[in-house]
């Protein structure tokens, strides 16, 4: 009698709502594994889409500055054609691995360049000066790089192109001058706007812009991708990636 009238007191399962739950968990996982399944496809074809955009430019690059580390550039030249260095800011700035780097890519067989970050608080006589001490005659072979753009409170705002634009144009006719070599304009989209009808007449420019387009003839190089995903003696680094803007056979030419 006495289990009889506990069990009259047990919870009563509702089998209709335990039904429903099942449902419903079985519906968010299949939703889950769908959208798992979408991306996947989804990605695979951006990756096609990609490839199929950069077809045309066979010949890339990549920057490489002292946050990156040691670089095994022997793997990275089975990757890539040429290396950009960072190497020197304004007139008080080094970068710390730039002549480790640069004496290690003498062992490979590809092309170097190097990158100068203009400064807005110094003349073009300084900052060459400075360029001059620093890099010497470790320049590589391919055209020089001025790398300019917004940072701090020198902002689009408060930059004065009238008074920046002619000491930028200085800074690349003495550049060009004093190493008997091209420089061209590593910067966006929107400051090339803003520079090469009034200052940087000649000069050809270095995109940093991730659409995939035909780019005009003084377009030179194309920065497409920030973080490319490399092999690095057993790890991985992320290096921002280029790619030339013309034929493999107008680079051989350009750069023999």
């Amino acid at each position: 009698m006495e289990r009889n009238d506990r069990s009259k007191h047990r919870p009563k399962f509702n089998m209709r709502f335990v039904h429903h739950r099942r449902r419903t968990v079985l519906l968010v996982l299949l939703g889950i594994v769908f959208l798992l399944i979408g991306g996947f496809y989804g990605l695979k074809a951006y990756q096609q889409g990609e490839s199929k955009a950069l077809a045309p430019y066979p010949v890339r690059g990549c920057v490489v500055d002292q946050a990156d580390g040691a670089i095994d550039f022997q793997a990275l030249s089975k990757k890539v054609n040429f290396v950009y260095l960072n190497a020197t800011t304004g007139a008080t700035y080094f970068d710390d691995n730039f002549n480790t780097n640069y004496d290690r890519l003498r062992a490979t067989n590809l092309k170097v360049g190097f990158i100068h970050n203009f400064s807005f608080e110094k003349g073009a006589q300084p900052q060459l000066k400075y360029i001059v001490h620093k890099v010497r005659s470790d320049s590589g072979q391919l055209p020089i790089a001025i790398r300019v753009s917004y940072y701090g409170d020198d902002d689009e705002k408060h930059v004065d192109w009238k008074k920046q634009g002619p000491i930028l144009a200085d800074l690349v006719r003495l550049l060009a001058n004093d190493y008997g070599r091209q420089v061209i304009i590593k910067t966006t989209p929107e400051i090339k706007k803003a520079i090469e009808s009034k200052y940087i007449k000649q000069s050809h420019f270095w995109l940093e812009d991730s659409q995939l387009k035909k780019r005009g003839k003084r377009i030179e190089y194309v920065e497409f991708d920030t973080k490319n995903t490399f092999k690095n003696d057993g790890t991985k680094v992320n290096l921002p990636v280029s790619y030339f803007n013309g034929s493999k056979e107008q680079w051989e030419y350009q750069n023999p």
